[in-house]
């Protein structure tokens, strides 16, 4: 189709939908880019006020043949919601941010998704309960849409698992201009209390990646609030010893959350502003922990952790203190065979600044960071950190030539699952989304390496390596957008029922092309 018809079409919607409709080239700019690329050029990016509207829109755009793309909070570094083609629209979805309902009765709360992961736990605290899961580090810009779509982990996850775990059903706007809803709430005169009614049709939309549809209410599981809460943080000499203490908490279910560091990632986070400097992050450990605990962290400063040897930080919680105390006797008898226990300022740090992770996307001299993830089983966690190993050893070379440098995240999810997250960080100048997000002081704090192409290059080169090492020893992906390969090797049966369901609800292909690698 050509561009005038696609432009005749925004023009019509602009005429009802006014300045919800953004056409204006630098915001344009800033809607196509997330933390690692930049996609095709957009068209334009609608701003819905609600499902029907949106569901209007998109119909009118499809059979125009433009494509249609849905942002959450935009920390995709996979290019999630970059466009693949033009002509390419972009919805974005943080307009659609009330909390609809919180029904403490019946345990659950529906959410629009442009809901942030903050917004709704703030809304939640108040009424004293939470979702199991309740958001990713950078909580604070991602949303609960973005979360469904994309996947993700980290609050809550040691213990309840991701946050496709804490969903009873979803509203979704389909390429037809149709209005899906799933779970309970689909059947007549029932409320959103339950998931399994009949095939579970939610869990298709569950890291779609938006290739289904665009989600535009969330209905989550609901718990009380823990009362009583306590850290532990342990240092390990060799990172048999982390994984062995990751699986015996794992498999005993005794964290809440767990995030441990190899010795690099240490030496780029203490390389960052000393622990003791961050007046913010020591101001919320004091109101979190009390006093003794901030002094305890603005004392040891950057001295923590022995940046020789890898660190794992985690949280207990439980509703009275008796078991709590027993929580963190279990998990110091059972990890104390693997490593020498340590004061647990990080884990106070993290918990009382549970979505300060967005000015992390810029290193600590102002590279550009991109990390790569693989999700395996405890038993296969070693052999693949060490295969990891031997790939950076082999490109060292080629890192040092550039100003690459690497540090790995590890974590684990619910009992069976272990994260292995290697971070790229490379000297190059910060884009459109980087300039929007990371803090201003920050980044004149850190300042800017300037375009490095060449350094660039190669930090993609291995961000793929890293991604084809990973795959070759059996890893699982969450946030796969349009780089992880999801088709490769994937059951001949089981693609022919995602691809069948995908003809049925966008026979043109086109909700989020590319993404999903299809």
């Amino acid at each position: 189709m050509s561009n005038d018809t696609a432009t005749a079409v925004i023009d019509r919607l602009q005429s009802s939908w006014g300045g919800s409709i953004v056409t204006d080239a630098g915001e344009l700019e800033y809607f196509s880019t997330d933390v690692y690329s930049q996609g095709k050029p957009l068209l334009a990016v609608l701003r819905p006020n609600d499902a029907q509207q949106l569901a209007d829109a998109v119909k009118q755009l499809t059979d125009a043949g433009v494509a249609v793309i849905a942002r959450g909070g935009g920390m995709s570094y996979t290019g999630g919601y970059t466009a693949a083609q033009s002509p390419s629209v972009l919805v974005d979805t943080g307009t659609l941010d009330k909390i609809v309902e919180i029904n403490l009765e019946d345990a659950y709360v529906v959410v629009e998704a442009g809901v942030t992961w903050r917004a709704l736990k703030e809304a939640l605290d108040a009424k004293g309960v939470r979702t199991p899961y309740f958001g990713p580090m950078s909580g604070s810009h991602a949303t609960v849409g973005g979360g469904m779509s994309q996947g993700a982990i980290f609050h809550g996850t040691a213990r309840y698992g991701c946050s496709a775990d804490v969903v009873l059903g979803l509203q979704v706007v389909t390429a037809n201009g149709d209005i899906l809803t799933t779970g309970s709430a689909a059947a007549a005169n029932t409320s959103p209390f339950f998931r399994w009614y009949g095939p579970d049709l939610t869990g298709l939309f569950l890291g779609d990646c938006g290739l289904l549809g665009i989600k535009t209410r969330i209905v989550l599981k609901l718990i009380p609030k823990h009362a009583h809460i306590d850290y532990l943080s342990w240092q390990f000499p060799t990172a048999e010893g982390l994984f062995g203490a990751l699986g015996v908490l794992s498999r005993h279910g005794l964290a809440s959350e767990t995030a441990a560091f190899d010795p690099a990632l240490t030496r780029v986070r203490m390389r960052r502003a000393g622990l003791s400097s961050d007046v913010k992050a020591l101001t919320n450990v004091i109101k979190k922990g009390g006093l003794i605990s901030g002094l305890k962290l603005a004392v040891k400063g950057r001295d923590i952790v022995d940046q020789e040897q890898f660190s794992l930080h985690i949280t207990l919680e439980g509703d009275s203190a008796a078991e709590v105390a027993d929580r963190v006797a279990r998990a110091r008898k059972l990890v104390g065979e693997f490593g020498e226990s340590i004061e647990p300022s990080i884990a106070r740090m993290m918990a009382a600044n549970p979505f300060a992770a967005w000015n992390s996307m810029l290193g600590p001299q102002g590279e550009r960071w991109a990390p790569v993830h693989a999700l395996v089983p405890h038993s296969k966690a070693t052999r693949m950190f060490n295969a990891l190993q031997d790939l950076f050893a082999r490109e060292q070379e080629t890192m040092d030539k550039h100003g690459l440098f690497i540090g790995t995240l590890l974590s684990s999810v619910g009992a069976q699952t272990v994260v292995i997250e290697p971070c790229i960080y490379w000297p190059d100048s910060h884009n459109a989304f980087h300039l929007r997000t990371v803090d201003a002081d920050h980044r004149e704090r850190i300042g800017c390496p300037g375009e490095h192409l060449d350094a660039r290059a190669a930090a993609d080169t291995l961000k793929r390596q890293i991604a084809d090492t990973m795959r070759a020893h059996g890893a699982a992906n969450l946030q796969l957008g349009k780089f992880y390969d999801y088709r490769a090797g994937r059951d001949p049966a089981a693609l022919a029922v995602l691809d069948a369901v995908k003809n049925q609800l966008d026979p043109k292909g086109l909700m989020n092309p590319g993404v999903l690698s299809r």
